[in-house]
């Protein structure tokens, strides 16, 4: 604005020395005078388009860092997910209760109070969801406005190819092993009593019936369909996992360029 304020008064000052000029007829300096006038204008428009460009720049490099920064606060959270809560719950819970049941088949030894607790963790199953909004914003907006090339390609594989692939790899996993483990599990599995109280119908978790452990072909198919199952799944997000590190990784070095 300070600019714009001065040239504006400069262009006052020579317009009075033009017509100065004009009045005494003293054309040669009109002329000069003149043509300072023009040059001063077009300093300014460059001067104001200049500012303007600065502006837009600016106004650019806001809009992209907020938006990687969303990004990464997604990566952040879904990166948790994945491991604290697919790999290290919900993965390891299906593989404990596993070798639960093979600590007994080894060891004959039975602990009943245990049993339909791990009976009941042997599909305790997992969602891969993720948080692609913050990505899919950007990308509606125009993938483009991030402006650094490589951080821009590894957003696009890693959204585009690596997250869709390895979610579809496991969810079709777990498609195709729950369709052959929930019949098994009611085959295996023995009424639950139904409890009425004042706060309605209360129905227990499933209850193992009194098989053979070691020599019960069913369950023990169940116990290799869990193995296999959460044995793949965890490996599928071991592998997914370090590129989100990686990817959060450049979005942190963009950010503090």
């Amino acid at each position: 604005m300070k600019i714009n304020n001065e040239s504006t008064t400069m262009i006052i000052f020579y317009r009075k020395i033009r017509q100065k000029m004009l009045t005494e007829n003293k054309f040669s300096k009109y002329l000069l005078y003149a043509i300072g006038e023009i040059i001063l204008v077009v300093v300014g428009i460059l001067i104001a388009l200049s500012i303007n460009n600065w502006n837009d720049k600016k106004n650019n490099r806001d809009f992209e860092v907020k938006m990687i920064r969303e990004i990464d606060v997604a990566l952040k959270e879904d990166y948790l997910f994945f491991t604290e809560h697919l790999i290290n719950y919900r993965n390891q819970t299906e593989l404990q209760a596993v070798a639960f049941f093979d600590k007994i088949i080894i060891s004959k030894s039975i602990i009943v109070d245990s049993i339909d607790f791990h009976f009941n963790r042997l599909d305790f199953g997992l969602q891969p969801t993720s948080n692609r909004g913050p990505y899919d914003a950007l990308k509606s907006s125009g993938i483009d406005k991030v402006s650094n090339d490589d951080l821009r390609k590894k957003m696009i594989y890693f959204y585009d190819f690596i997250l869709p692939r390895f979610q579809g790899i496991i969810e079709d996993k777990l498609e195709s092993s729950t369709m052959e483990m929930i019949p098994l599990i009611n085959k295996l599995s023995k009424p639950s009593p139904v409890t009425i109280s004042e706060n309605g119908v209360a129905r227990k978790e499933f209850r193992l019936k009194d098989i053979d452990f070691e020599k019960n072909e069913n369950f023990n198919r169940l116990l290799y369909l869990t193995t296999e199952r959460a044995t793949q799944t965890k490996s599928v997000l071991l592998t997914m996992t370090p590129y989100m590190l990686e990817l959060r990784e450049s979005i942190k070095n963009e950010i503090e360029k």
